[in-house]
């Protein structure tokens, strides 16, 4: 076996694109490489793979003919021992095998062969372009396997769904199309009036590793309207697709039969995030967005975005480098997102994890965070801007309140293999232990564990939400231990479902109390004596473990409802001012002010504030620490780790 020997790249603007040479389906996969400027205007015409690597056990020779003449089948066999070659994964050689064409050539991207896996020094730059690159293919063809499990069946089906309904991405409604044959699938409320054959081969479609890979996002929303998914030789354009998609998702209670509550949600987080995909999103997102995508490499979860960032966030990335540790990268990156933004939100994102060297206020982003996706930004810290300092490396220095501590715990289970009843069964497990000692009402354990989204926290409300209290008469009877759920009362309620949701996002959290009587939801590592703190500039309360010598390790964001909304800063609300989605609403007067009325009472002038906040709702007021104390507030310096 001669191994191909790459020639290295003239520069930086330039790429290797592949000539996949003509032959039978079995034939050996024979290409030659040209290496071309990367002209950036789109008048290169080749197209471009979106493919999972797959597996890298066994790989399968591609050979390159050197000699850039173009072979038929029965050369290309006879030329195996001659010809050097390039070891591939199989599921590329078997895409290589569906695309190739019998009579012509074809002029092809493929990662794994046009780009030098080997030299990191070459693999940095053109992964940077790859976003170019693929937005500027003639067309971008995405892989998603073999025909097999009747998925010719559930291409067809989804591309008549994507034919059948219109798709508001933003907010995700369906509307039947127009000149449509069935409108019925066009409203949500109606059951896809499919057979269970359907079903199975869908499920079985979705669930291929194309759906999962991280990549594959910039190289589909990238891609110009020619864009098309293969599965086999079946071929649907990308724009239907994603529509069926997005009609399977809306409408996916069907999906349960003869499939597992864990089988079903586990590919809907997939599809969510690859159907909705916006075409920007910030470093903010990139758990919520990202988080069940995988990728082989850690720093390509910062990679692998890049052509979805603001410019002014891409910026604060450095240029791929993939000889440097995964670790530093990410420590680069939540550097340069606190001094760009001025704010320790990003610390939001952390999750203890037992295999990295990240400081414990560096998100380790290449392992998910269960908790940290799912629970939403409060305003612990008011509208106050934070105050933080990095004196030396692997150290952030914040200042907060240390408002209490855990005393104990309760732990809810991982509810992916558990069915609504028996979820709401361990839920009342868990409210029962805690509610022994009655000091707590029902409302509190409603904003426990829906974690306070009701159609009041908007105005006007959003009934897409359920209101609290048809929340609160569910939770009334989930603490009463005579009543028995039947499954009834999952059709008959929005407020159950609105349960079940919020379930999903305390699955294997820890229900906390603390030394002052708070309630609070926590990730599972979370220990008594772990410090709930309200950090300036962070709009979630956070964990703090102390490790003494004044050292603290991040253990994660809480839910605490008693102080998301700046109490420990500045003290409760005065009574008739609610907290609502970007306000303060008085409820004697029906107004409402972007402004903490709170505020007011510091001996700061608010004059550059207001200007800021007409014209950003999220605009801080920075206040120095020590007016802050003078003003009565408990401040802390902690040092992080």
């Amino acid at each position: 076996m001669v191994r191909y020997r790459y020639s290295p790249l003239p520069g930086r603007d330039y790429i290797r694109v592949a000539t996949l040479h003509p032959g039978e389906f079995d034939d050996d996969i024979v290409v030659s490489f040209d290496t071309l400027p990367f002209p950036g205007d789109g008048s290169l015409r080749y197209e471009a793979l979106s493919y999972a690597w797959g597996s890298k056990k066994d790989p399968l020779p591609v050979y390159v003919n050197m000699r850039r003449i173009t072979t038929t089948g029965p050369l290309q066999n006879s030329c195996r021992t001659t010809l050097p070659q390039i070891l591939a994964t199989k599921n590329l050689v078997i895409a290589l095998r569906h695309l190739r064409y019998v009579d012509k050539p074809r002029l092809v991207w493929v990662d794994a062969l046009c780009i030098h896996q080997a030299d990191d020094a070459e693999k940095g730059p053109q992964v940077a372009m790859m976003g170019e690159i693929f937005r500027l293919a003639h067309r971008v063809v995405a892989w998603l396997g073999p025909e097999e499990n009747d998925s010719n069946h559930a291409m067809e089906l989804t591309d008549y769904l994507g034919a059948e309904v219109d798709v508001d991405f933003a907010t995700g409604s369906l509307s039947p199309a127009e000149g449509c044959t069935d409108p019925s699938l066009g409203d949500q409320k109606i059951d896809l009036p499919f057979d269970e054959r359907y079903f199975f081969s869908i499920h079985h479609l979705i669930s291929r590793h194309w759906f999962d890979r991280l990549w594959i996002r910039q190289e589909i929303y990238l891609a110009n309207s020619e864009a098309i998914i293969m599965c086999g030789f079946r071929r649907v354009k990308w724009t239907s697709f994603r529509r069926g998609l997005a009609c399977l998702y809306r409408k996916s209670g069907v999906l349960s039969v003869g499939i597992t509550v864990s089988q079903i949600n586990s590919r809907r987080r997939a599809l969510r995030g690859l159907i909705f995909q916006s075409g920007t999103t910030g470093l903010r997102n990139l758990r919520r967005q990202y988080d069940y995508s995988h990728c082989a490499d850690p720093r390509d979860r910062i990679y692998a975005i890049l052509s979805f960032l603001p410019e002014w966030e891409m910026a604060l990335i450095p240029r791929p480098d993939y000889s440097r540790p995964y670790n530093d990268l990410y420590e680069q990156v939540t550097i340069q997102y606190i001094k760009c933004y001025g704010g320790l939100n990003i610390l939001c994102q952390c999750e203890p994890q037992d295999s990295t060297s990240c400081p414990s206020w560096v998100p380790n982003w290449s392992k998910p965070a269960a908790f940290a996706t799912a629970i939403r930004l409060q305003s612990a810290s008011s509208q106050l801007g934070a105050w933080y300092d990095f004196p030396e490396r692997g150290v952030l220095k914040a200042v907060g309140v240390p408002e209490t501590k855990v005393e104990k715990y309760c732990q809810f289970p991982h509810f992916e293999n558990l069915d609504s009843r028996s979820i709401f069964e361990e839920i009342r497990r868990v409210l029962l232990n805690m509610h022994s000692e009655e000091r707590y009402t029902v409302e509190d354990y409603a904003r426990i564990i829906t974690l306070g989204d009701f159609a009041e926290s908007y105005d006007p409300p959003d009934y897409g939400w359920p209101d609290i209290y048809a929340v609160k008469r569910v939770v009334k009877l989930m603490i009463s231990d005579r009543y028995q759920f039947t499954w009834d009362d999952f059709l008959a309620s929005s407020a159950y479902i609105s349960v079940l949701n919020g379930a999903w996002v305390i699955s294997g959290t820890r229900l906390v109390l603390t030394t002052n009587g708070y309630l609070g939801i926590a990730p599972a590592s979370t220990e008594p004596g772990d410090m709930v703190c309200v950090i300036l500039g962070c709009d979630l309360p956070l964990l703090l473990r102390p490790l003494g010598n004044d050292k603290f390790k991040l253990v994660g964001p809480c839910f605490v409802p008693s102080l998301n909304h700046g109490e420990a800063l500045l003290g409760p609300l005065p009574e008739n001012i609610q907290v609502v989605y970007l306000g303060y609403k008085d409820v004697l007067s029906g107004e409402i002010s972007r402004e903490d009325p709170r505020l007011k009472s510091l001996p700061v002038d608010l004059t550059d504030f207001h200007r800021h906040l007409s014209q950003k709702p999220g605009a801080v007021i920075h206040v120095e620490p020590e007016i802050l104390r003078e003003h009565g507030v408990d401040l802390t310096y902690f040092d992080i780790i």
